[in-house]
């Protein structure tokens, strides 16, 4: 089990009710086991930023693994170890 620091700004913030949480990512110890634990212990109002609904993808974002950026699209499979700290970083709306 990894247990694993998520930092956290925006609307994820605001759903995850603090800027910084921990998680134990029971397995797989992955990216991809970090979002279903989140998901797990967050329900529909995490799934509902981080998914489509209709298509069930995820929405394209950057992720900093410790030092290391990656992509929420593609990194999924990337493995993650107690004591790593982790951030997601969505894109600024506006116009």
């Amino acid at each position: 089990m990894a247990r694993v620091r998520v930092k956290t700004f925006s609307v994820i913030r605001d759903v995850l009710g603090s800027d910084v949480v921990e998680v134990d990512v029971a397995g797989p110890e992955t990216m991809g086991g970090l979002f279903k634990a989140l998901r797990d212990r967050y329900g529909p109002p995490f799934a509902d930023k981080i998914w489509d609904r209709n298509t069930g993808e995820m929405a394209a974002f950057l992720i900093k693994l410790n030092e290391t950026i990656i992509s929420s699209t593609s990194d999924m499979d990337r493995k993650i170890q107690d004591g790593d700290e982790i951030a997601f970083i969505f894109p600024i709306g506006g116009g």
